[in-house]
This record gives structure tokens, sequence and C-alpha cells, in this order.
């Protein structure tokens, strides 16, 4: 009886890049780069990211806490931080020690900490949605008890339409309580 060896994988990879090829040359070549090496990079890069990732603890809010006792923490800012601090405070339509709580716990968390008016704007996208739903159940019931359902093109395309604008609130409003945590 013999003793196979196992295989080691190989250390090459071949990628399809499609019509990406020639702009990724064109772009390497731009940055003093050869393909290949540029591509170790962003992988190297993107695999370094997921490591920072994981050596972070997360946080989880586990109760309410409004009751609790607070504990008073300052921060000195310079002039122009703090003016930037106002600034952004009033975009959100918070308080400045609200939007500095909801700045902790974003970081904290890695969730979302939305205002009063976003929290507004998603509940009623939410509630459109439900209604879209609603609309898209009935035809279904009427459908499968054997029922004609008039589904015309309009119809769907009014589902169609409201399914996009939903989508384009939670993305615009997700998009804001991005770009509050990003610096300009």
């Amino acid at each position: 009886m013999t003793k196979h060896k196992e295989k080691e994988p190989s250390p090459y990879m071949n990628i399809y890049l499609g019509d990406l090829k020639t702009t990724w040359v064109e772009y390497c070549s731009s940055v003093g780069k050869k393909p290949g090496a540029a591509l170790r990079e962003a992988i190297e890069a993107q695999l370094a990211g997921l490591q920072a990732d994981k050596a972070r603890t997360l946080f989880t809010q586990v109760e309410e806490t409004s009751r609790n006792p607070k504990k008073r923490f300052e921060i000195l800012l310079t002039v122009s931080e703090r003016e930037a601090l106002d600034i952004r405070a009033k975009e959100a339509g918070s308080s400045v020690r609200q939007f500095i709580v909801d700045a902790v716990r974003a970081t904290l968390t890695h969730e979302p900490q939305y205002s009063m008016k976003e929290i507004e704007i998603l509940g009623e996208s939410n509630y459109q949605l439900l209604a879209i739903g609603r609309n898209l159940n009935q035809i279904a019931r009427r459908l499968n008890e054997g029922k004609y359902e008039p589904v015309t093109v309009e119809r769907i395309e009014e589902l169609s339409k409201s399914l996009r604008q939903h989508a384009k609130k939670v993305s615009d409003t997700i998009g804001a309580n991005i770009e509050r945590w990003n610096l300009r």
C-alpha cells in the first residue's frame, strides 16, 4: 500500500475579468504597477480590513437605560471642532449632546442611530410597503381561488413604482445616517 501525498493548493489564481481587463490594465499602468501586483495589494488590504474588524469588540444595546443614572464625561474641542459639531447636530435635527451620544453608540454597536425625522420617514415607508404587500396578497389569493383578477400592466407598474419609492426613501434615510458620521 502506497501513501499518497496530499496535493498542496497552488499559490496562483486565474481570474476572468472580461470587459474589466482593459480598464484594469490601464489603471495599473497609470499608477505604475503591474496588474498582478496591484490585485495582490487590493486583496491584502481587504483581508487586513477583515482582521481589523475581527479585533474590535462590538457592543449591543440590551435594555432600556433612560431611567438608569448617567455618568458625566467631558471633552475639550477646538473652536473649529465645536463649530463643526454644532453644524452637524443642527443638520441632524438634534442637540449637540444627543448627536454625540448617537455618534458614540453608532461607533460602539456598528448600528445606525436614527433621528426622529428619519424614524418617521422609515415608519411611513414601511406603512406603504405593507400596503403594497396587502395588494399583492389580494391578487395572489384571487388567482389561487381561480377567480379572475384583472392584473393590468398599469397596476403592476403602480406597485413597482411604489416599491422603488419605498427603496429610495429607505436608501436616502440610511445614507443620511451614514453621512452624519463622515467628516468633510
